[in-house]
């Protein structure tokens, strides 16, 4: 089994990359909850899911269905462990004054955790079967 350095390139970049957006737009907000923190908390459980399935398409256009359907898991449930773990240590009321602080550090890190998981998954994994055969023909040629 051969690691694809050209996969996991894009895939690492691209989670790195929406992970610093995430991250970007939590400061932004300044531990405020509130509307105007509306749109750059979503951006903080969107992007690095979003982000990873755009390099994930880069990397390798034919795995279109896994791509969609892994970092859909990995966005929707992330929601439920974030919750559980910030749970564990503040109760409701207390986790709603610190503006739920621990549940979004949980949320970005279990993302680029995952995200790189996934990456070194899919870069250990050869191409699915049409797209071998143009990798070996370019093998060939080189």
């Amino acid at each position: 089994m051969r690691f694809d350095y050209r996969t996991a390139l894009i895939m690492a970049g691209a989670t790195l990359l929406g992970a610093a957006w995430a991250f970007y737009n939590y400061l932004s907000t300044d531990g405020e909850r509130g509307q105007a923190q509306l749109q750059p908390l979503v951006w903080v459980m969107f992007a690095t899911p979003f982000a990873l399935f755009l390099g994930w398409l880069i990397a390798r256009r034919s795995e279109v269905w896994l791509a969609a359907f892994v970092c859909f898991c990995l966005y929707f449930f992330t929601y439920f462990v974030a919750a559980r773990f910030e749970s564990l240590f503040f109760d409701t009321g207390e986790a709603r004054r610190n503006g739920h602080a621990l549940y979004f550090q949980t949320a970005m890190a279990i993302h680029v955790l995952a995200g790189l998981a996934i990456t070194g998954w899919r870069a250990m994994r050869p191409p699915w079967q049409h797209e071998r055969r143009s990798v070996e023909a370019l093998e060939r040629t080189s």
